[in-house]
């Protein structure tokens, strides 16, 4: 009985250059572990240092009203807390919550620097509410009234509280108003109207005021001469004449001659004047 060898071939010996190539290889390979581990100790280190990393200043952004004090009150950031660990978060709504910041933005920046960026609630007008003076900012939304270095000089809105609230003009007696949105809206509206015209129209305006029958007058800075301009739509198509009114008439007479003006007339300014004339 034969019995079938099986034959195993010989291993093939490796060239030279496949034996180079082998060579290189593994040395890419450990070249590769040792770069990828000086990396990851590199992040370790780097991590640990920025835990450990000082505050050492704070610079604050987009402050025009507020002082830097008064915002750092607010921001209440812990003493001896490492830059890394702070919670910005936190820190941020904790400075809007400032009823004159509309927005907070905090971030960390190069050298240990925290920066705090803010955007403030500007006033455009003040209202009464009840007695006290309360700013509003071109949102509508009501501003503690307060004294500051930015210096505000702004018109009076009148005639903007809730049905059944107490009236907030200067002196009434009463509770406090609660500001009606809509017509807040509509009377700053007003006010865009006569800042957009000429800058210079709107500073020769005090007040700005809603009557109960939706019309509006407006208080000359120079005597408090009312003006009666009609309802919203109608506004800014009379103020061309009011302007040229304002700097030519009554500019050569005087305000202290003039009792009323009246816009609502169209292509003509009715005025009544203190003798009795119109």
């Amino acid at each position: 009985m034969k019995v079938k060898r099986r034959l195993i071939p010989k291993r093939r010996k490796s060239t030279r250059s496949e034996r180079e190539d082998a060579r290189r290889f593994a040395a890419n390979v450990s070249t590769g572990i040792l770069v990828a581990g000086a990396v990851i100790a590199l992040v370790m280190v780097a991590n640990r240092w920025a835990t450990k990393e000082e505050m050492r200043s704070i610079r604050i952004e987009g402050r025009n009203i507020l002082d830097s004090a008064e915002i750092m009150q607010h921001a209440a950031i812990p003493d001896s807390v490492p830059l890394q660990k702070l919670d910005l978060v936190a820190i941020e709504s904790r400075i809007a919550a400032h009823p004159f910041i509309f927005r907070a933005q905090i971030y960390r920046g190069e050298n240990g620097t925290l920066v705090v960026e803010i955007t403030e609630r500007a006033p455009v007008a003040v209202t009464f509410i009840g007695r006290s003076p309360v700013y509003i900012d071109s949102l509508g939304v009501p501003l503690p009234y307060r004294f500051s270095s930015a210096g505000f000089d702004l018109p009076v809105v009148a005639g903007i509280a809730r049905e059944g609230a107490a009236a907030d003009v200067p002196g009434d007696a009463g509770g406090p108003a609660i500001l009606d949105s809509a017509r807040t809206s509509e009377a700053l509206g007003v006010l865009a109207a006569l800042r957009e015209y000429d800058d210079m129209l709107y500073r020769q305006i005090s007040e700005v005021r809603r009557e109960a029958n939706g019309e509006y007058i407006l208080l000359t800075a120079d005597g408090a001469v009312p003006i009666r301009a009609g309802y919203p739509p109608d506004i800014a198509g009379r103020l061309r004449k009011l302007d040229l009114f304002l700097s030519t008439v009554l500019a050569a007479r005087g305000a202290d001659d003039a009792a009323s003006i009246d816009l609502r007339w169209k292509g003509q300014v009715v005025v009544r004047w203190r003798s009795g004339e119109t």
